[in-house]
């Protein structure tokens, strides 16, 4: 009994205030993400390609913007349903049923999806839906899967404590499971943003996936740039937007993900 009171005072005084802090910083990313996906449709026009004879750097600043804003949505979205996913398989019952299911799903590569993808929405002339769909479920199971092996890390000792407190519901998932995973899905991020980085080069080149298509019909971003200059040969365009992305990656690498994954050792059972 000492020992599971010993292990409720850790986690109310380490992880309350720790915890409020990174899910009001949840929100903040969701409320810049929606500004960010507004200034991407209403000031920077998604669907028209930059004259490739023409290019500045202004237009590869832009092309990122619209990467960016690309990713960071499917990535919040993706954050927002593997957590109640994963909570859900974590049942030994349900385990047995979904997550082979899931297993199945997430082998299949997500490309074999994406010409019925965008044939579903350029039919509804939603061409942004799609590049941020197949981003969506590219992330998706790096984080569920993830956050699935975190969940199975939570002592025994500490969910005896939340029993005998009567810790349930919103308040266990506040107070325990928001901390006990919190370092998995921040492994589990860092797999989805090098997925995502990956499936953007072929997200924003919808022509090749529409009868007739043309270039004008891809997504203005750094993946649509690096793949059209390459094939109509503009070197300079090429060699701007790839050293512009790894800029880009390297920048959320050091200043954003390896940031997180030092929080993490604060939330790591002793």
């Amino acid at each position: 009994m000492k020992k599971i009171k010993q292990y409720h005072h850790h986690y109310h005084f380490n992880y309350q205030t720790t915890v409020r802090r990174h899910l009001t910083a949840l929100v903040l990313v969701v409320a810049i993400t929606v500004l960010l996906f507004l200034c991407l449709v209403f000031f920077i026009n998604p669907e028209t390609t930059f004259d490739l004879n023409q290019i500045s750097f202004l237009n590869v600043i832009k092309a990122s913007v619209n990467t960016l804003t690309r990713l960071t949505i499917a990535y919040v979205l993706s954050l927002i349903f593997s957590i109640p996913l994963a909570l859900v398989i974590n049942n030994p019952k349900r385990e047995k049923l979904l997550l082979p299911i899931f297993d199945i799903v997430q082998s299949v590569p997500v490309l074999a999806f994406f010409p019925v993808i965008v044939v579903f929405f350029t039919s509804h002339h939603t061409f942004e839906l799609a590049a941020i769909f197949i981003l969506f479920m590219s992330m998706l199971w790096n984080l569920v899967f993830t956050i699935i092996g975190g969940l199975k890390t939570v002592p025994e000792d500490v969910e005896s404590a939340a029993h005998v407190f009567n810790v349930k519901g919103l308040r266990k998932l506040w107070y325990i499971t928001l901390p006990a995973i919190f370092p998995y899905i921040i492994t589990g991020s860092l797999l989805a943003w090098g997925q995502g980085w990956s499936i953007i080069i072929v997200a924003e080149v919808l022509h090749t996936y529409i009868k007739n298509g043309t270039m004008s019909q891809d997504l203005l971003g750094l993946g649509s740039l690096l793949v059209n200059s390459f094939t109509q040969g503009k070197n300079s365009v090429f060699i701007l937007s790839l050293s512009v992305m790894i800029v880009i990656i390297t920048f959320l690498n050091f200043f954003v993900w390896q940031k997180l994954l030092h929080v993490t050792q604060r939330f790591k059972f002793d």
